[in-house]
Parts: structure tokens; C-alpha cells; sequence
């Protein structure tokens, strides 16, 4: 069952130890001392051990976290306190990464700090290299928290579309990821890491919906049958909707390996979706205008189109260089170390 290969994920029991700690705190302003959780939907938090620095020990899928929390102390990464976290303590945003995606990783954090916006972000960090390294980045940050996978570690080297199994297997199981975080009742902003934020893209999360997200096909603000939505970009609310939908989704992938069938993420989606599989899911559409893909943003770049971009999702972008020549190009790109002095420091 998917919900059984959820549970296996070790991340599930850091994130939401990292979670309840935040929750705990904001009832009990100071210093922060041991959670202990169990691997199950409804945590228990009780307070199992005394430390004077950070601690994480992992033993039986059992989370023992020690962690000293002060209120005013600024994330290296976010520029963010645990007081601003907590203006969104249901609220995470999500996104996986390796080490050979890395840098364009980092140049979206530092876009996310440089207009302020501050946010519970969990990254799952694919490879060994890439935790270390990310880990050591964020320590101490109260809005960034790193994990590392142990549904399957990928390769350290960027993931090219042409290696079509590799690149399929680390995309499709986002979704697991994700599914964690929404049956603890959060809003989850899944973003790719090659976006960059212009502007708080929140605000714009209001109303009545289970998920946002662009249609790069239909006329904005209608909903057609032939919709093309990105799976890089959305918000997910914790309806039942919701959650039956990325149930389905990882289901459906799941089924597709084992009859050898490689389709994307994005196309089951979008399949799913259209077919109203296995329930119909309110959808609020984004305006491609101010949350434009790639080539659309360039395109009104281009034109000086005067529309204030929010986020901009490099997709349709091919490839790790590719994408940095672009952000480069347009004074978007916001990192000084190379993928190569960040490998070395790994």
C-alpha cells in the first residue's frame, strides 16, 4: 500500500519532530528541550531528555530531538526567527534536491531571503554529499530544515531528462514526500528548487480550493479539459480531496513501475485530474503572467511587459547549465560558490 511506503520514509518522523517542536514552543516560549515521537499519524511529544546543544539520535525509526531554541536568533539561510516561522506554523514549504542540483537549490533559498518571506521549509536532500553540505548551511536556522532521504539515494551528479529512468524514479517520489506532510493537516507549497521568488507568493493561496497550481493551455482564470498543470509549483490543502488525489497519484506510479511503464509525475497528474480520478479536486489556477515557466517569463522580459512577476519556475529551461546561463542573463542569479567549490566542501 502507498500509505505503508509512506511510513518507511525516515523523514516523516524528523519533519514532524521539527513540527511539534515549533507547536510546543510557541506554548512554551524559552528554551525547547526532547521530543520523542513515534512513527504514527498522531504523535505523542513528551518531554525525554535535557541537553545543552542540538542533538538528533535516530534509533528504531524514533526520533529524539534536543534542541535549544532561542527566539530572536536569525536562520544563516532564511534570515528568519522562530517568531517569524511561527506567523506560518501551518504552513511547510517543500523541496528535494541533490548535490549536482544544489547551487540552482541555494539561489532559490537566497531569492526566498531576500524578500523576506519566511516559512517552515523542509529539503529532502537526496545523497550523502548534498545533506552534509546543506545540513551544515542551515544549522541552527528555525525556518530550514534538512533531510536526508532514505527512501533510495540517488546519484550526487545532476540527472539529465535524457536518463529517463533515473530522472523519472527521483521525481516520482516527491509525491510520498508530500503525503506525509499533508495527513499532519499542513499546507504544503510543493516547489521545484529552480524557481525564483520576486515577490511573497502566499497571498495568493487564499480561498475555497485543495490545490493551486498553473495551466500553462487554458485562458486564466477558466478550468478546460485539456488543461496542461505543472506538478513544480503547487499548494496543497489537507482536504479529504486532497489527500485521496496524491494517494491515487502514488498509487498509480507505483503500478506503473512494476509493469515497466516510465511516465512523469506531471502526466499522471494531469491524467488523474482530467478524469476527475479519484474524486474531483477544486483547483485555483495561477496567472502565468505573474507565476510564469521559463520561456514565458523571458518572453515578457522580452516584450517589457509590465507585469510584477511573483515566482518564476524555470521548467522548460533544459538543464542545470542551461538554466544558470538564463538566471545569469537576467540578474537572477544570486550564488558565489561554483558546483564544483560546493562538491569539494561535501
Amino acid at each position: 500500500m502507498a500509505q505503508e511506503h509512506v511510513y518507511k520514509v525516515l523523514f516523516f518522523v524528523q519533519s514532524a519532530a521539527f513540527i511539534m517542536l515549533i507547536i510546543s514552543y510557541s506554548q512554551n516560549p524559552g528554551v525547547l528541550y526532547g521530543s520523542r515521537l513515534q512513527p504514527s499519524p498522531k504523535a505523542r511529544v513528551t518531554n525525554a531528555c535535557n541537553c545543552s546543544s542540538n542533538k538528533t539520535t535516530l534509533k528504531n525509526e524514533t526520533v529524539h530531538l534536543c534542541m535549544p531554541v532561542q527566539n530572536d536568533i536569525r536562520g544563516p539561510l532564511s534570515n528568519c526567527t522562530l517568531a517569524d516561522v511561527m506567523k506560518r506554523s501551518k504552513v511547510m514549504l517543500l523541496s528535494t534536491t541533490n548535490l549536482g542540483f544544489l547551487d540552482i537549490t541555494l539561489n532559490m533559498l537566497e531569492s526566498i531571503k531576500r524578500i523576506g518571506v519566511c516559512v517552515n521549509t523542509t529539503i529532502i536532500a537526496e545523497d550523502q554529499k548534498c545533506y552534509r553540505y546543506l545540513s551544515k548551511r542551515a544549522e541552527a536556522d528555525p525556518a530550514v530544515h534538512v533531510v536526508l532521504t532514505n527512501s533510495g539515494e540517488s546519484t550526487s551528479k545532476e540527472i539529465l531528462r535524457t536518463q529517463r529512468r533515473q530522472y523519472y524514479a527521483l521525481f516520482n517520489k516527491r509525491q510520498s514526500y508530500l503525503l506525509t506532510m499533508l495527513q499532519q493537516g499542513l499546507d504544503v507549497l510543493f516547489s521545484d528548487a529552480d524557481t525564483f521568488w520576486f515577490r511573497d507568493p502566499f497571498p495568493f493561496f487564499k480561498g475555497d480550493f485543495d490545490i493551486s497550481l498553473i495551466d500553462s493551455i487554458s485562458p486564466y482564470p477558466v478550468r478546460t479539459n485539456r488543461g496542461d498543470y505543472c506538478a513544480g509549483f503547487v499548494y496543497y490543502k489537507p482536504t479529504n480531496a486532497t489527500l485521496q488525489l496524491v494517494n491515487t497519484w502514488i498509487q498509480t506510479m507505483q503500478e506503473n513501475d512494476k509493469k515497466g511503464k516510465l511516465l512523469a509525475d506531471q502526466s499522471v497528474l494531469n491524467g488523474l485530474v482530467h478524469a476527475d480520478k479519484p474524486v474531483y479536486v477544486r483547483i485555483k489556477p495561477l496567472d502565468t503572467n505573474i507565476f510564469p515557466w521559463g520561456p514565458k517569463f523571458y518572453s515578457l522580459l522580452e516584450k517589457k511587459a509590465n507585469y510584477s512577476t511573483v515566482v518564476m519556475h524555470a521548467a522548460s529551461i533544459r538543464g542545470r547549465a542551461a538554466k544558470i546561463a538564463k538566471f545569469k542573463s537576467s540578474n537572477m542569479w544570486l550564488v558565489n560558490s561554483t558546483i564544483e567549490e560546493i562538491a569539494g566542501q561535501a
